[in-house]
């Protein structure tokens, strides 16, 4: 499939006062993928665009949608930059594209959903919805909830909800020491696990809670690691990712730290890649995902997707949301009959689809996803190790046990306005 990416541009038209022309009916169906293709996380958004790129090309080798539209990948590059996230959806907009998606970064997604509050409430009949594929802020889907936004990742209160439920029957968890970074997102994980620590897992001690200043600009984590092995903690819960997570397991390695490290996004492949084999299995890196390619219940259906996404990418899957989100709209389309986003949108609420242990539900209130997940840790003793882009990493992700859907189905303050039918 043709994947065009799209530069900045510094031209667009004010999103409240340009009208697009009507498209046809057997037009393609268009979605404007804006995240980072050059820059330092290049590699993340282009990661993420394989995925889109892998997915639409099924659904159109399946027949496409709607009776045989296609479905078209159009990369927008916002090079990790908020002000070009919002430049670029101005791009798509004028393009006539009417659903965008983004995952790369929650202030990336909150310029999204801001933006797209004044434009739909200005053009009734040429709204615009965003697929959120990863953005975590928990505030997406309650206080600045809107019909327009779909977020098929589980926030960040769900995903602290679901760790300290499983840390809770984990019987080295005694001593917990917190460690976040000092933004939106470290913050809300702050928050949540104070919260769900006392609620799930009222077993453990908090012996330290700690905010760093984010994104590579703490060099050395000697300190910290001094300070967690004062402390007694066997445990480290945290929500750092990037080289604030890579840098903190591996001082604690290098220190002789025997602690096991619960976390969201600490073991993600290139946060693996980078620690290495002997930094990464020295204690366990715990962390949920949607499912991995080593889990001893993983279906025969989703075996054969990743298998064909090894084969077209020499790349193992991480992620599974992706996909889950292709499989959900591609059922909205046809069951709404029309393209049309508020059609689309009323289609997905409620609707049901394919996890890797159950079904996904899409949470009609607040248009959060719910499916359940998987904790587990990385590890040298697997049948399957993890490949990217050839590289054999010789290790990769061990079941530690699943999260019911239903342990992370909570309340919302979402108030939502819906357009007519």
């Amino acid at each position: 499939m043709r994947i065009r990416v799209v530069l900045a541009s510094l031209l667009g038209l004010a999103l409240g006062s340009f009208l697009p022309p009507a498209l046809a009916a057997d037009d393609p169906i268009r979605i404007a993928l804006i995240e980072p293709y050059s820059g330092p996380l290049a590699a993340v958004g282009r990661d993420a665009l394989e995925q889109f790129e892998f997915y639409a090309d099924r659904i159109n080798e399946a027949g496409g949608v709607l009776g045989g539209r296609k479905i078209e990948i159009v990369a927008f590059d916002n090079a990790m930059n908020a002000e070009k996230t919002t430049q670029q959806l101005r791009k798509a907009i004028d393009q006539n594209i009417r659903y965008v998606s983004q995952g790369v970064g929650s202030n990336h997604a909150l310029n999204i959903i801001k933006a797209l509050q004044k434009y739909n409430r200005r053009n009734p009949g040429k709204e615009v919805m965003f697929f959120n594929h990863s953005a975590v802020t928990t505030s997406f889907t309650n206080k600045l909830c809107m019909f327009w936004h779909f977020r098929f990742d589980h926030n960040v209160d769900q995903k602290v909800a679901a760790l300290t439920t499983f840390m809770n029957q984990d019987p080295d968890v005694k001593r917990v020491y917190m460690i976040n970074q000092n933004y939106a997102y470290g913050q809300s994980f702050q928050k949540a696990a104070h919260r769900y620590l006392k609620e799930r897992t009222p077993k453990a001690k908090l012996v330290g809670d700690e905010l760093i200043v984010p994104f590579g600009k703490v060099l050395d984590f000697t300190p910290y690691i001094a300070k967690i092995k004062a402390s007694g903690a066997d445990t480290v819960l945290t929500g750092n990712w990037g080289p604030d997570a890579t840098r903190l397991i591996t001082a604690g390695a290098n220190a002789g730290l025997k602690v096991k490290y619960y976390s969201i996004y600490a073991g993600i492949p290139a946060a693996m890649n980078t620690m290495g084999t002997k930094v990464s299995t020295f204690t366990p890196v715990m962390q949920i995902t949607e499912s991995h390619e080593n889990d001893p219940d993983e279906p025969e259906w989703l075996i054969g997707i990743e298998n064909d996404f090894m084969k077209k990418y020499n790349k193992s899957t991480y992620a599974d949301r992706v996909r889950i989100m292709f499989e959900m709209i591609v059922k909205a389309f046809n069951s709404a009959g029309s393209a049309d986003p508020a059609a689309v949108g009323y289609a997905l609420e409620g609707a049901n689809g394919r996890s890797a242990k159950g079904e996904a539900w899409m949470r009609p209130d607040d248009h959060q996803i719910h499916f359940p997940m998987v904790v587990s840790h990385i590890s040298e003793d697997v049948k399957r190790p993890f490949i990217y882009n050839g590289e054999n990493y010789k290790m990769a992700y061990k079941t530690d046990g699943w999260i019911a859907r239903e342990d992370m189905v909570l309340p919302s303050s979402c108030k939502m306005k819906r357009p007519k039918k």
